[in-house]
């Protein structure tokens, strides 16, 4: 069986009231493998061929998923990542044989990887406006949590891309009615575009939309998105304390999914999240959480 084939179907267990989808057993650890799957996939449909470059920006999980993939199906990715990504995921994205180049502070990503791509060929998949992100999760994650638990009567989720809330939000609430809950940062970009208000807090989800506000994520919130919730970092490693205490090892994104399905809950909805990756990818934050 080709290793690709074990991206999803990840298991679904029910903790204190809470549906927790654990997308950090998928191969590389996180969901991203099933984006960069099907972005790389939609890329063959439209002329990329075996040899050719993949090319993403991301300090995310998307870079280790990208990378995977690529050297899977044959493709050479250049992973392109901003100064201050962590030492673990830029390990392991040489790991899965990718080029990885930093942009340092000044530079535009964005750019340089379309320019890569307009000199050498091959893709820019940029996961921000690519819309194979939503369907990854409106074709697979959103019909496996329904598929698992039908009565959910919400999903709650950090948005980064906003591939994930857009794709599976919008599949629940097509299918069981779901109410769909969005975070994203205090303190970021897309907070004060919103509320015209400035929080200072710590940056320690990474993944999360704190300095952009992606198209994905505009239409996740014109299309699908009931009500959007202003997480804190201190939320966030509540939150992962709380899955340790279970003995689930997630992230800072899972944290706060977790911390606020658990609110939900109290005020009478029963929530469905995920748990996105692992806390073992961030080990300066995993001494906040057993200190």
């Amino acid at each position: 069986m080709p290793l690709v084939n074990l991206i999803g179907n990840t298991p679904m267990v029910y903790i204190d009231g809470v549906y927790l989808k654990l997308e950090y057993l998928n191969p590389t650890g996180s969901h991203k493998d099933r984006t960069a799957y099907y972005m790389v996939r939609d890329a063959e449909k439209n002329g990329l061929r075996k040899g050719n470059l993949v090319v993403e920006y991301t300090s995310g999980n998307t870079g280790i998923s990208v990378a995977w993939v690529s050297r899977l199906l044959g493709y050479l990715a250049v992973i392109l990542v901003p100064e201050g990504t962590s030492e673990q995921k830029m390990r392991l994205i040489r790991m899965y044989g990718a080029e990885l180049k930093i942009v340092h502070e000044g530079e535009d990503g964005h750019g340089i990887a379309e320019d890569m791509v307009k000199e050498e060929g091959g893709v820019y998949l940029h996961q921000t406006e690519n819309m194979a992100n939503f369907k990854a999760h409106y074709e697979t994650t959103g019909p496996e949590i329904a598929n698992a638990a039908r009565h959910i009567s919400c999903f709650v989720m950090g948005a980064g891309t906003g591939g994930t809330v857009y794709g599976a939000g919008k599949y629940l609430k097509e299918s069981i009615n779901a109410k769909i809950f969005a975070m994203v940062p205090r303190g970021s970009y897309v907070q004060e575009l919103l509320t015209g208000k400035k929080e200072e807090d710590m940056a320690i989800m990474e993944g999360f939309s704190y300095h952009s506000f992606s198209e994905l994520l505009h239409r996740a919130l014109d299309e699908v998105v009931d009500s959007l919730i202003y997480v804190s970092a201190q939320e966030a490693i509540e939150g992962m304390k709380q899955l340790w205490a279970r003995g689930i090892p997630g992230g800072p994104t899972s944290g706060a999914n977790f911390y606020h399905a658990l609110k939900l809950k109290k005020e009478g909805c029963i929530p469905g999240t995920i748990v996105a990756d692992s806390i073992t990818r961030y080990p300066k934050i995993l001494e906040k959480v057993i200190d």
